[in-house]
């Protein structure tokens, strides 16, 4: 019998909508799916060219990479961190194939409960806490005096481009505990902090006692085609043995190729993956500026600004067909969406400025 909880989606997945939408229009600055357009670096690609060069060799031929990872992918996530001055283990970092994946697969170490989602909400952790069966509750804020099983926290944030401070966080965590909960945390644009807020939970005391981290190196290092990321399961959460025992059952691992550019990417390559970061904050400050009397946050710690507009939907389609700019509705990330769009910076440097002169035009005329 088919899990009736897929009844309960939406019939098709948000971005793949828009997507569709923008696609069919002509001579339009896509500012809509938050896909990365600069290259890759040619030492992080040499250091794919090299590791595919070794899988044709008999000598350096490799077969199914361990379950949680190679040592050389882990020890330079260990090193990334700690170079941040936040200590991690190498046995508490297993790669994964990107965050929707593995965090979706969290949940199944969890027996049916209540979630805590943001509100706006990024659309896959709703669908995959319906997909779960459990009970979602939208926050806002600290909803203190509830109790919950998972509370899901994206910092810097999707949609909103928001990055909480640590005095947030550290409320979080205090509440987490008193709740009997665990916090997964989200830090897909941790690399785009600018103001100087965390990059990780594990900033925060007590963090470790009760949050799992999921990060990615899609946006980080232009990994949306290449596919690597990690999550990192703190020993003293008391789901570090289970969560290794599902991913031996559930996954093959990370290709050897993969992960051998990720270590690039988060060494020798770093500087060059700095640089692309640094690209993408530019347009974001070069859009940002044409928002002048307009009510809109993000874009400082986050390639996402939140334009609040009116109807998401109208504005969209406005957007489109009388500026020529695809942007996102915001409530395709639930209601407190309703009257916002999302820009993201992912564009060339030439496009940022012509979207800021559309959106310079489009501000002036509301």
């Amino acid at each position: 019998m088919i899990n009736t909880q897929y009844n309960k989606l939406k019939k098709q997945y948000l971005f793949s909508e828009i997507g569709k939408i923008i696609r069919s229009r002509h001579d339009v600055i896509d500012l809509s799916v938050g896909d990365v357009t600069l290259p890759l670096p040619t030492v992080v690609a040499d250091a794919g060219r090299k590791a595919a060069d070794e899988m044709s060799h008999v000598r350096s031929f490799r077969g199914y990479p361990p379950e949680s990872g190679y040592d050389f992918f882990k020890k330079a996530i260990k090193d990334y961190y700690a170079a941040r001055g936040t200590q991690i283990c190498e046995s508490e970092i297993f790669a994964s194939d990107g965050i929707k994946s593995d965090m979706s697969v969290f949940l199944n170490l969890f027996s049916r409960g209540k979630a805590l989602l943001p509100s706006p909400s990024y659309p896959a952790y709703i669908d995959a806490n319906i997909i779960r069966g459990n009970e979602i509750e939208f926050y806002d804020k600290i909803p203190y005096g509830k109790k919950a099983d998972i509370i899901i926290i994206c910092s810097p944030d999707n949609p909103t481009g928001r990055a909480m401070s640590a005095d947030e966080l550290s409320e979080w965590v205090t509440f987490a505990k008193k709740a009997g909960a665990v916090i997964l945390f989200d830090a897909a644009y941790e690399a785009f902090v600018r103001s100087g807020a965390p990059r990780s939970i594990f900033e925060i005391d007590g963090a470790r006692e009760c949050a799992v981290e999921f990060c990615s190196l899609s946006k980080t290092a232009g990994f949306t085609g290449i596919r690597c990321g990690y999550t990192i399961v703190p020993r003293e959460c008391g789901l570090n043995d289970l969560w290794r025992r599902t991913k031996s059952c559930l996954s093959n691992g990370v290709s050897y190729i993969s992960q051998r550019m990720a270590e690039c990417a988060l060494g020798a390559g770093y500087k060059d993956i700095a640089e692309n970061i640094a690209y993408y904050s530019a347009n974001a400050d070069i859009l940002c500026e044409a928002l002048n009397g307009a009510e809109w946050q993000g874009g400082v710690d986050s390639p996402y600004i939140w334009l609040k507009c009116g109807d998401s939907y109208r504005e969209f389609y406005k957007l489109i067909d009388m500026y020529g700019l695809g942007v996102t509705p915001g409530i395709g990330f639930g209601e407190e969406g309703r009257e916002y769009v999302r820009i993201n910076s992912f564009c060339s440097r030439e496009n940022a400025v012509l979207a800021a002169e559309r959106l310079k035009r489009y501000i002036f005329c509301k």
